[in-house]
């Protein structure tokens, strides 16, 4: 039988399919091809065998393919970690180390190298080093990041440095105005005679 998916499960993997002929079906994971799990989502085209008993059943459920049916919505890619792993330093240049995880896939390496000079230079903090390096490792491998880019090693320059100051503006100041004193009363003290 033909049918599609009419409600869909996440945390008991199960749901029902709604049926060619009207009929509404009830299906397990187990019922399900195992690679076919993944792609299920409400409104998607399945084929299924019919099992008997008092409440219908489905087995044998897959992907339904034909030229009139859509392929499978391709699963979404899982969001990039980034995360911060410490940093090696020789001399004046410090390489911030980084991890890529992404769920499902393997852990990937990435560094990103810098001259500590140019953070007293432009009076910055060494401690905002990790977070710059994150911004430039985002941006120039992009987003997500594409498994073939593993050779790339940015570098934390001077330009990069000077934008984080540029983007610092900071509000005028407004002059500092001290309050009037309110006028001291005058004591009259007696005059004592000599």
């Amino acid at each position: 039988m033909i049918g599609r998916i009419k409600n869909l499960s996440a945390t008991s993997r199960s749901g029902f399919i709604q049926a060619e002929n009207g009929q509404t079906v009830y299906f397990t994971s187990a019922a399900v091809w195992e690679h076919d799990f993944p792609f299920l989502a409400v409104g998607q085209a399945v084929s299924f065998e019919l099992q008997g008993g008092h409440w219908p059943k489905a087995a044998n459920v897959h992907l339904f393919d034909n030229h009139h049916t859509a392929r499978a919505p391709e699963k979404p890619r899982e969001p990039m970690q980034l995360r911060y792993v410490g940093f090696d330093q020789a001399g004046f240049v410090r390489t911030f180390r980084f991890q890529a995880v992404v769920s499902g896939e393997q852990t990937r390496d990435y560094t990103v190298t810098a001259d500590v000079r140019l953070f007293q230079k432009y009076h910055i903090g060494i401690q905002e080093g990790p977070s710059l390096c994150t911004q430039i490792l985002l941006t120039k491998l992009g987003l997500p990041i594409d498994p073939q880019a593993r050779a790339v090693e940015p570098v934390l320059n001077e330009q990069d440095l000077i934008a984080l100051v540029a983007s610092r503006t900071v509000a005028p100041r407004k002059p500092f105005r001290r309050r009037p004193r309110p006028p001291r009363p005058e004591i009259h003290r007696p005059v004592s005679p000599v």
